[in-house]
C-alpha cells in the first residue's frame, strides 16, 4: 500500500467517525414500545396573593393541564390509559409552568415599579414508572392573548401542540429529532413587537414632517393687532393640526410595513 493510498484511508476513517459521532442520538426505546401510559399531575406555579388575580388568567383551576391533556391523549387511543404505574410502560406527568423571563421598567407606576414577563409553558416529562428516570421531556410555550378568551384559546391550543409532540416522538421518532422549529405565536408577536416599534418611529416622524410642513405654510400679511393675532392662532393651529395628522399617517404606515422574522 502506497503512503498516499495508506493517508486517505486514514481521512476516509476520520471523516466517517466524525459523521457517525455527528449523528442524533435515538429516542429510547422503551417509549417507542410503550403501550400502557400513566397520567400524572405535576401541578404548576403558584403566585402571590397580590399578583394572584391578575395572572391566574387561565379558567379550570389548576389542575386544568391535567385534565385536557388527559382528555387529548384518550382521545388519541393509542395508549392504554392505566390507574396505576405498576401497569404502566411510561409515565407522563404534566406541569403548567410560568417563569419570570425578564421585566419591563415602568416608571409612571410607583407602587409596582417592575412589570415581569412571563412566559406560561406545558411541561411533559415522560418517564420510566419503576425507576423514576426521565427518559424525555417536550416543552410547549403558550402564546399571550389579549383578553381572558384569547388565553384560553391559546392554553388548549398547546395542549393540542403537545400531544402533537407525542405523536411525533412515537410515530416519527426521525422527524421528531429534525432540527426545533421556532414555537407556533412566536413569529407573530415578534413580528407585532416590530410592528409597534415600526408605528412608533413613524408617528414620531410624521408628526414632526407634518408640523414642519404646516408650519411653512405662507401667511399674509396682517395689519393690526387683532388681525395679527388671529393669523398667528391659524398658523398654531395648523401646526398643531399637521402634527396630529402627520403622526397618525406616519403611525400607519409604520404599521404596514412590511416586516419579517
Amino acid at each position: 500500500m502506497s503512503r498516499l493510498s495508506g493517508w486517505t484511508i486514514g481521512c476516509l476513517l476520520v471523516a466517517a467517525i466524525s459523521a457517525m459521532s455527528a449523528q442524533r442520538a435515538p429516542v429510547p426505546r422503551q417509549l417507542l414500545t410503550a403501550r400502557a401510559a400513566f397520567i400524572g399531575n405535576g401541578g404548576g406555579d403558584s403566585y402571590g396573593a397580590n399578583s394572584y388575580f391578575r395572572l391566574t388568567k387561565y379558567d379550570g383551576g389548576p389542575d386544568r393541564a391535567y385534565t385536557s391533556f388527559y382528555n387529548e391523549v384518550r382521545e388519541w387511543g393509542h395508549y392504554a390509559l392505566v390507574g396505576s404505574t405498576d401497569e404502566a410502560d411510561v409515565m407522563l406527568v404534566i406541569r403548567f409552568a410560568n417563569p419570570v423571563v425578564d421585566r419591563q421598567r415602568n416608571e409612571a407606576d410607583g407602587d409596582h415599579p417592575n412589570d415581569w414577563i412571563y412566559d406560561p409553558q406545558l411541561n411533559l416529562t415522560i418517564s420510566d414508572p419503576k425507576t423514576g428516570l426521565a427518559l424525555w421531556a417536550l416543552t410547549e410555550h403558550i402564546q399571550p392573548g389579549d383578553d381572558r378568551a384569547a388565553d384560553n384559546k391559546h392554553f388548549d391550543e398547546a395542549v393540542a401542540r403537545l400531544v402533537d409532540d407525542l405523536k411525533r416522538l412515537n410515530l416519527s421518532p426521525d422527524a421528531a429529532l429534525a432540527e426545533p422549529q421556532i414555537p407556533p405565536g412566536a413569529v407573530e408577536v415578534a413580528i407585532r413587537e416590530r410592528r409597534e416599534k415600526h408605528a412608533g418611529a413613524g408617528m414620531l416622524l410624521g408628526g414632526l414632517a407634518g408640523g414642519l410642513m404646516a408650519s411653512r405654510i405662507q401667511s399674509g400679511s396682517c395689519s393690526g393687532f387683532d388681525a395679527c393675532s388671529k393669523q398667528g392662532h391659524a398658523k398654531i393651529n395648523y401646526s398643531i393640526a399637521g402634527t396630529i395628522g402627520g403622526a397618525v399617517v406616519g403611525a400607519l404606515v409604520g404599521w404596514i410595513w412590511p416586516v419579517s422574522f
